[in-house]
Parts: C-alpha cells; sequence; structure tokens
C-alpha cells in the first residue's frame, strides 16, 4: 500500500508552529531590546548643558539621557571630568559616549557620530571695546587682542586654524573651562575668546560672580566659522555593534520630537539662539 502524502493533523500543528516562529521574531516591539550593559558617560559640568550640584546631574544633556532612559532599557552612569579628559578617555576605549561634542575629522575615527543640533562658533568680547570683527584677519590686525580658548575645545579645521595663527603670534592664552575664561574677559577685555555662544552665555548667566556681564558682551559671526554638527559620538571601541545600533534608534526617536530644542529655548536668550545654534538639518 501506498504511503499516503497528505500530513496528519499532529503533523500539521508541527508545521505551523514551524511557521510561526519567524512572524513572531518580527513582531517582537524594539522595547524588548536593550543595552548588555550601563552605559559610561564621562560629563564635563558647564553652562546649563550639564549642572552637578551635590552629586546630582542635571542640565540639558542629562534631562535627554534620561528621557531616552525612560523610553529604553538602556542606563547611562555619569562620571564628572574636565573637558579634555573626555576626550582622552574616550580616544583610549574608557567612556562609551563622547558627549556635546562638534563633529571632527579625529573624533570620527574613535566613533559613530549622532547629530542632535548645529552650532556655530563665535567671537566673543566685550561690548564696544573693539570696532566690529568678520573674519580673523581683522583678529589679526589687532595686535593688542588676545584669544583666550578653552583646553580641548575643538570646533573644526577652521577653528583650530584660527587657535594655530595667533599662537604663532603668542597671543593665546589656553585655560581648563570656559568659566576661567570669562573671568579673565571679565578682568582684562583685552582678551577675547571663540565658543559656542550658548555655552558663555550660560556661564554668565548662572555663576553669580559673572552675572554682571550679562548684556555687556558681544556675538560676532566670522566668515571663517560655519555651522558644524553638534551631538554625541558612540564609541566603537568599547561599544558592540548591536550595543551602538540600539542606542542610535533609541536617540533618533527622541531627536524626531522636539524636545532638544524646546530645552535650548527654555535656557538661552532669543539672541544667543539666533546667532549660535539651530535644529540639525533635515535629513540625518
Amino acid at each position: 500500500m501506498r504511503r499516503s502524502l497528505q500530513p496528519n493533523k499532529q503533523n500539521k500543528q508541527k508545521l505551523h508552529g514551524l511557521m510561526l516562529v519567524p512572524l513572531m521574531l518580527l513582531c517582537v516591539e524594539p522595547g524588548y531590546a536593550r543595552c548588555s550593559r550601563p552605559i559610561q558617560v564621562p560629563v564635563s559640568a558647564y553652562s546649563y548643558t550639564v549642572i552637578v550640584k551635590a552629586n546630582k546631574f542635571s542640565g540639558i544633556l542629562p534631562d535627554v539621557l534620561s528621557a531616552i532612559e525612560a523610553k529604553s532599557n538602556c542606563k547611562f552612569v555619569y562620571t564628572l571630568v574636565p573637558k579634555n579628559r573626555q576626550e582622552i578617555l574616550f580616544e583610549t576605549g574608557q567612556s562609551d559616549l563622547l558627549v556635546t561634542a562638534v563633529r571632527t575629522v579625529r573624533r570620527d575615527k574613535f566613533g559613530i557620530f549622532f547629530p542632535f543640533v548645529q552650532l556655530r562658533a563665535t567671537l566673543i568680547s566685550m561690548e564696544g571695546q573693539f570696532p566690529p570683527m568678520h573674519s580673523v584677519k581683522d583678529i589679526i590686525a589687532r595686535s593688542e587682542m588676545k584669544l583666550v580658548v578653552v583646553r580641548g575645545y575643538d570646533y573644526g579645521p577652521a577653528y583650530l586654524a584660527i587657535v594655530d595663527e595667533m599662537n604663532k603670534l603668542g597671543r593665546v592664552l589656553v585655560e581648563p573651562d570656559p568659566t576661567s575664561v570669562a573671568k579673565l574677559i571679565k578682568s582684562n577685555p583685552k582678551y577675547v575668546t571663540i565658543m559656542a555662544p550658548t555655552i558663555f552665555s550660560g556661564i554668565i548667566q548662572s555663576e553669580p560672580l559673572l552675572e554682571d556681564l550679562v548684556g555687556k558682551v558681544r556675538f560676532e559671526k566670522l566668515e571663517e566659522l560655519n555651522w558644524t554638527d553638534s551631538g554625541v559620538y558612540f564609541s566603537k571601541i568599547t561599544l558592540s555593534t548591536s550595543d551602538r545600533a540600539y542606542l542610535n534608534a533609541q536617540f533618533e526617536k527622541y531627536a524626531k520630537t522636539d524636545n532638544i530644542w524646546k530645552s535650548y529655548l527654555n535656557y538661552y536668550p532669543p539672541e544667543v539662539i539666533k546667532i549660535g545654534i539651530r535644529p540639525r538639518e533635515v535629513g540625518h
């Protein structure tokens, strides 16, 4: 007798079950994914970006990460370090994220960049101290002017070229943080700096000893300095491919809301926003 080729009831059930497996896998919600371990995030406290009081972290960046943390299975662990230390830890594979970072060719070697906003570094000086400045040539022409910069800050090749040129002229001072820069400018109006206006504005609004500078400083665009992406780097060294992909997906969800932009609008005056920061370009 020839054996029937028709599957019996039991085999039908097995076959049906096997067919459902890939379908079930496709239907798994992204929320079931997770970061494989706590994500290490060294931060530098300055302005309204990161505020540290009694070992508690707040400000724009921690608010963003807390919102992402609440919607995902990731835990962000903060460590307070100087700005230049952030860079060293990231490059040597001792941290997972490099935060509040402008995109540069050097940083691209060590991490995958995720953009949150675009910013523009500007020339910052005491109001009325110098005639209007439009380019690096104007800065060089004022021989009495000295440029104060923050160690570890990098706004791209044009910024580094300006610092290098002024350094060759013996007219560069390097400080460990933006607060020290603001104090120097307050004590000596011949000093100027180049940095993101949001950073400088936030410092003079939040530091009691610098509050009298509010309304007395000038932010000027320089021809050489254009808009550049600012955001977060995911480490190529310490994070697995799956962790990077999951983090990128979670950050993208948050970035598609207007919460980040609202945070900047809440913290900074309109004139600072207008000259120094704007939403990231469509298409990221």
